[in-house]
């Protein structure tokens, strides 16, 4: 991968563009199958293929549109995001786990939001 300065790394929910997004994050686990028995004497077996597999997305930004509080506040709070890359994107519906503000004296007000993935989330390149 090409070195590459973080704003050029986008985010969509549900094809809108997350406003004023500063920060992304992407966390990508792999949960091990230990399959260790007497046989290894002791040393750790993992299985080659991970029990659950999930990842996790964080943005945290300036607040500039009530998209993100109304997706917390819904019945319903998930959607698809796309984290787009110069020459790929990552696609996948996610859960919204979690969302805050901060409203400081004399500053901007900024939001910071956490998502888990429900379904596969896949990576592909851009043509």
């Amino acid at each position: 991968m090409a070195k590459m300065v973080g704003r050029v790394v986008t985010v969509t929910l549900d094809a809108t563009a997350v406003a004023a997004a500063r920060t992304k994050s992407l966390t990508i686990n792999n949960s091990p199958i230990n399959v260790t028995t007497d046989d290894e004497d002791g040393i750790q077996a993992l299985l080659n293929v991970p029990g659950e597999k999930a990842v996790e997305l964080s943005i945290d930004g300036i607040l500039d549109d009530e998209a993100l509080v109304d997706l917390a506040l819904s019945a319903n709070p998930q959607g698809t995001f796309i984290f787009t890359y110069p020459t790929y994107t990552i696609t996948g519906d996610f859960f919204m786990s979690s969302y805050s503000e901060g409203q400081p004296y004399n500053d901007a007000t900024t939001f910071s939001a956490s998502f888990s993935s429900t379904g596969a989330v896949v990576k592909a390149v851009i043509p």
